[in-house]
């Protein structure tokens, strides 16, 4: 027994040693958090540029925990707790947190990093070893990412069976599991993404056929194996992109609309392929109400059942006894929606909800996620007064009512369809013209919401937008709603445009034309086919905003999402430096054609193509193939891509009829030798030449290292750099690569 901080580690039933380990990266990550607060995460994690930190101390990763409504006092058990990712969403607003884990290296690092927390216990050891001790009355047991690794948890014939059937008998009759995992039959799968915990294509989709220790489930598979374990009572969630970093909590009450599920590349472990669009599929499995089916992940609330007399007195979180009907009375709010407005700071971070009210209908809110952000809320709710008050002249555009609390704010939850859904609408079914009359309806009644004045510069202006230069008669609005995108713009039944989102409104003057910039920009350059409709129309130039101006508002824009993001960074803004390669299937396809391999025969009338044949090859760098001489053969030529290339440690052996290594082959090339045996080929049409058969032979076994170089590459290669060092430790790189 020992503490960390506050934090009890009790290894009663620690083997001695950990069984599992990422390796040295786990000894970098317990010196980070050592030595650096938790606030400073982000800035680690960029700095690191290692994908291990930022998935054990990437704040977002609490996203999967800290939207659901813990009851306040709860006794919490997590199972597999690891490094800590999401103990502190757990431990949050609960009496204590119970964690179990089997490696002292993670848990020493999930202590330091909650060291301040008075209310954590991490127990080590095997879960079968520490569950044996146990008390069974936890209010709640979380599996985040773990259930997949049951069978080695529990082993035996139905060891996923036994492992929720273990978990459950520690929880209290009315008490929840929550877990969390993997989709088998995730879309991101069928789109290209390896399989998570092994790192092969298709490998659930396929059935695990090659893996053991670890499954992942569909949803019906899912629901199989809790309904034959008794469990009936539960709910499911669907985290995206997926329940490690979830930016929006989707539910069976609330499902995401078309056009939303746009945050699709997003891999920063390994490498994948993209067979697909996968915003595209996703609408198409939306039209048809497939989502659960093929979301990413799932987040499963199953209750255990309560005692057979309902007017029995039960017990609440924190041993409260209370009857049923005092139960119902207290039930926490049923949250249908969640998302994280994540790459903000910390007065700016907010959740936006839908919950289910008492009553039946939908209610809208938005909560402040820390402190800092209580500011941000009363904001917001003055935002809408003096929008109301402004607009209400004119009436084109209406305020989505909002009522102030402590920590939220609240909104009319209004039914219809957005301008930008609607935009949407019409351009799939081909009436791009009703589209850009819908366009120009919506840009008018924002130019005619309210009365423009003349625009003057502030500090308040200059600190949001920077120093940028604006005409001093440019028409503006004092109560400035820069957000009135198409998507903030909801058309109901009665016709009229509500304002569902006025956050990012100011109390200064705004030019009227960066409004109008920012909801053709966010609409037309949000995808391929509204690009193709703004260059049909060319709206920038009918609404009068010219080039010059353009560049003015994108240097707006820039600075304002400097404002909004502080010093925070989130993992998506850190996906250019961090993120792996995402290989589109026409780039595959184009590459594969590069690389392959053309064999010419020359039978004494000359090389031609009708006398050649190609060799499949891997598509790695490393080669190694045949080439067949028939007999009465004079010559052979070698295509060894059809791109510029670099080839390094060509070997060549001529091979005998009875698959002996004779000699090495004598041969020729039309690139520049680029090292022993190394050549550059600077242009498509690459060729090794013999002209000298050995007669006895039958074949030639050829290895070799190719690099596929861009045309941009050569140019660096082989041009004039005699002076620039960095150019020649890239060229050496590359040879020697």
């Amino acid at each position: 027994m020992e503490r960390i901080g506050n934090v009890i580690l009790d290894d009663t039933h620690y083997p001695g040693e950990d069984l599992y380990s990422d390796g040295a990266v786990e000894d970098r990550i317990l010196d980070l958090v050592q030595s650096c607060p938790g606030k400073e995460f982000p800035n680690v994690i960029a700095k690191e540029q290692d994908w291990a930190v930022m998935y054990h101390l990437a704040h977002e990763r609490e996203n999967i925990l800290s939207w659901y409504p813990f009851a306040p006092g709860a006794k919490v058990l997590e199972v597999g707790s690891g490094c800590g990712a999401v103990t502190g969403a757990a431990a949050a607003d609960a009496k204590s947190v119970t964690c179990i884990d089997l490696s002292k290296k993670r848990s020493m690092i999930n202590a330091q990093r909650h060291k301040d927390s008075g209310n954590i216990t991490i127990r080590l050891g095997n879960f079968q070893d520490v569950e044996k001790d146990l008390e069974r009355d936890f209010d709640y047991a979380t599996l985040i990412g773990v259930f997949e690794y049951g069978q080695g948890y529990i082993g035996g014939d139905r060891p996923y069976h036994g492992f929720l059937t273990t978990v459950m008998e520690h929880v209290r009759p009315g008490g929840k599991l929550l877990l969390a995992i993997e989709n088998k039959f995730g879309l991101k799968y069928w789109a290209g993404c390896r399989e998570d915990h092994v790192g092969t294509y298709f490998e659930g989709l396929e059935g695990y056929q090659h893996t053991a220790g670890v499954r992942t489930f569909t949803l019906p598979g899912l629901r199989k194996i809790m309904e034959e374990c008794g469990y009936t009572d539960y709910k499911f969630y669907y985290p995206y992109p997926d329940y490690k970093f979830p930016a929006v909590i989707y539910s069976d009450g609330y499902l995401p609309r078309q056009g939303e599920l746009n945050r699709n590349i997003c891999n920063f472990d390994r490498d994948r392929l993209v067979l697909m669009d996968e915003g595209k599929v996703y609408d198409e499995i939306l039209k048809d109400g497939l989502f659960p089916l093929y979301a990413n992940s799932f987040f499963v609330e199953i209750t255990k059942p309560q005692a057979e007399n309902p007017q029995a007195a039960q017990v609440e979180p924190g041993g409260q006894e209370v009857t049923a009907a005092q139960k119902k009375s207290r039930q926490p709010e049923c949250i249908l929606y969640t998302k994280y407005s994540s790459g903000r700071s910390r007065q700016f971070s907010i959740q936006t909800r839908i919950v289910s009210g008492r009553d039946g209908n939908n209610i809208l809110y938005k909560k402040a996620e820390y402190p800092e952000g209580k500011a941000h809320i009363a904001h917001i709710a003055e935002a809408g007064r003096r929008l109301a008050e402004l607009w209400r002249e004119r009436g084109q555009l209406l305020v989505n009512k909002c009522t102030p609390g402590d920590d939220r704010a609240t909104f009319e939850y209004l039914q219809g369809t957005t301008v930008e859904e609607e935009l949407d609408r019409l351009l799939s079914q081909g009436k791009t013209q009703e589209a850009a009359d819908m366009l120009r309806k919506t840009v008018l009644r924002i130019q005619e919401s309210a009365a423009p004045k003349n625009f003057r510069a502030t500090p308040e202006f200059h600190n949001v937008f920077g120093d940028v230069q604006i005409p001093e008669d440019a028409p503006s609005f004092a109560v400035a709603d820069v957000d009135l995108i198409f998507s903030n713009l909801l058309l109901t039944e009665d016709g009229r445009f509500h304002v569902l989102d006025y956050e990012w409104t100011f109390f200064f003057p705004v030019p009227v034309d960066y409004i109008l910039f920012r909801a053709l920009h966010y609409y037309l350059e949000g995808a391929p086919v509204r690009a193709e409709f703004g260059r049909k129309f060319d709206f920038y130039k009918e609404f009068g905003l010219a080039p010059e101006q353009q560049e003015i508002y994108r240097q707006m824009e820039k600075m304002f999402q400097i404002y909004v993001a502080g010093s925070s960074i989130s993992p998506g803004s850190l996906y250019h430096s961090m993120g792996k390669h995402a290989a589109p299937l026409g780039e595959l396809l184009a590459e594969r054609e590069r690389r392959r391999v053309q064999v010419y025969v020359d039978d004494g009338q000359g090389f031609r193509e009708d006398n050649s044949y190609f060799i499949d090859t891997a598509d790695g760098k490393d080669l190694r193939y045949t080439v067949t001489i028939p007999a009465d053969t004079v010559g052979v030529t070698v295509d060894p891509a059809f791109s510029a290339c670099l080839l390094k440690d060509v070997s060549m052996i001529w091979i005998g009829k009875d698959g002996e290594e004779l000699a090495p082959v004598r041969y020729k090339t039309n690139g520049y030798r680029a090292g022993q045996n190394s050549f550059l080929f600077d242009n498509s049409d690459p060729k090794i030449i013999i002209e000298e058969m050995m007669q006895q032979s039958s074949s030639i076994k050829v290895s070799y290292r190719i690099n596929i170089l861009e045309e941009e590459t050569v140019d660096l290669l082989l041009g004039e750099m005699g002076t620039k060092g960095r150019d020649k430790k890239k060229i050496r790189r590359l040879i020697k690569g």
